[in-house]
């Protein structure tokens, strides 16, 4: 009796701690592709946050980056180093990279991965502005370098060259220079390697147990992936243009104000993707120079000359709207084919303008006649009509006509307008 109360009792207890055992072999893995970005950033912190809720035994990053933005590096940075369990950083597939801000992020890692056929480097940092970075952020940038390597135990030196020269290094020659801590050809390759290996954290050195892993993949939810396609340069950069041309042109020619719902619509998603971007003050200023110099010839005629100035100032205000960070850049087709637009939409607006110009101007009596119309009360003979939204005195020709029936302006005499029933 008693051994079975005793074997009722383990099974309980197992049955119990069960929850927890599963836990603590799950390994969530947060797979990312792109620049580093504010989206990218949020994605990763959620994804971290997501793991310390589970109770994961470790997170792995996998990456493939050009680089990006310094803050929103530091954000992940700061989020994998704080985090309660392993970070791994693992760049995958072959063919990937960690280049720039992407180097950072894998040498601030608790395991750095690296799968063959992938790369490691060209961490010079680039000020937002485009231009040259001084000593002073070189410096500021080699430091941080060496300490997320020197917290886990790696070679300080060469992250060090990778910022100050740009140097490169595949999988194999990180791994031997002792940049990194291990390769593998998958996933899977990756969790048999680290399974009962001791990983140096902050907090003390952790020994991962993950012989039969639970991968839970998390992925961007629809809020990062709008927010990740919003913040595309060219992406941006095309719906701010659009949507100033769609206003342009519904303020020159109106098409019941729809195409200029549809231009402050897409003006709006591109402030949206513009406000989480390095834009350059210099190149705003150029391209709206040249959106406005496009939009005066609508009202001064100068025979193409603003016209010109305008589209040289929009193409160079678009190659210096963003800086030359890896990741954001404008596609120069999408530059060019939005300057060809602008400028044939433009001619055809004033083509339009022009045309007006040299029509007899109708004010008031004679723009009605042969006008089409609504009868507001009945016509017998006289009633009221509605013609271009305005109330006249109606004489019909051949009453009667009902109210609500369309007529059309047959003459005018004074402030009266003959109608009959349109056919």
């Amino acid at each position: 009796m008693r051994p079975s109360l005793l074997g009722t009792a383990l099974l309980a207890a197992l049955s119990l701690l069960a929850p927890a055992l599963r836990a603590q072999s799950e390994v969530v893995v947060l797979p990312y592709a792109g620049p580093i970005s504010p989206a990218s950033a949020e994605y990763i912190t959620r994804g971290i946050a997501d793991a310390t809720a589970r109770n994961a035994a470790a997170v792995v990053i996998e990456l493939d980056t050009p680089g990006g933005l310094d803050s929103s590096m530091r954000q992940i940075i700061q989020r994998e180093m704080n985090a309660r369990m392993p970070v791994i950083v693992f760049v995958a597939p072959g063919g990937a990279r960690a280049a720039s801000a992407g180097c950072l992020i894998l040498l601030g890692a608790d395991v750095a991965a690296m799968a063959p056929g992938t790369n490691i480097g060209a961490a010079h940092p680039v000020y937002s502005t485009g231009g040259t970075v001084s000593e002073k952020v070189v410096n500021d940038a080699a430091a941080y370098a060496r300490s997320l390597a020197a917290a886990h135990k790696r070679n300080s030196e060469w992250p060090e060259r990778a910022v100050r020269e740009s140097v490169s290094a595949t999988a194999a020659e990180a791994l031997s220079l002792g940049v990194i801590d291990l390769t593998a050809n998958d996933l899977t390759e990756l969790l048999t390697k680290l399974n009962g290996r001791t990983i140096h954290r902050s907090g003390g050195d952790v020994t991962l147990a993950i012989s039969r892993p639970q991968i839970a993949t998390v992925e961007m939810d629809a809020r990062e992936k709008i927010l990740a396609a919003l913040t595309h340069p060219t992406l941006a950069y095309l719906f701010l243009l659009l949507g100033v041309l769609a206003i342009v042109v519904e303020i020159s020619a109106p098409h019941g104000f729809f195409t200029g719902t549809l231009g402050f619509v897409a003006v709006v998603l591109a402030l949206v993707g513009l406000v989480n971007l390095p834009v350059q003050i210099s190149g705003a200023a150029l391209l709206l120079l040249g959106m406005v110099l496009l939009g005066l010839e609508l009202k001064i005629t100068s025979h193409g000359a603003l016209t010109l100035l305008g589209l040289v100032a929009f193409v160079i205000g678009s190659i210096l709207l963003l800086p030359r960070i890896p990741g954001y850049r404008i596609s120069p087709f999408a530059i060019g084919a939005v300057a060809l637009l602008w400028a044939f939409m433009l001619s055809y607006a004033v083509r339009l303008v022009l045309r007006s110009r040299h029509q007899p101007v109708l004010t008031g009596v004679e723009r009605v006649a042969g006008r089409a119309g609504i009868a507001k009360t009945d016509l017998a003979p006289r009633g009221v009509v509605l013609v271009n939204g305005e109330d006249w005195e109606g004489l019909a020709d051949t009453p009667p006509i009902a109210r609500g029936e369309r007529v059309t302006v047959v003459s005018v005499e004074g402030l009266t307008l003959h109608v009959r029933k349109a056919s």
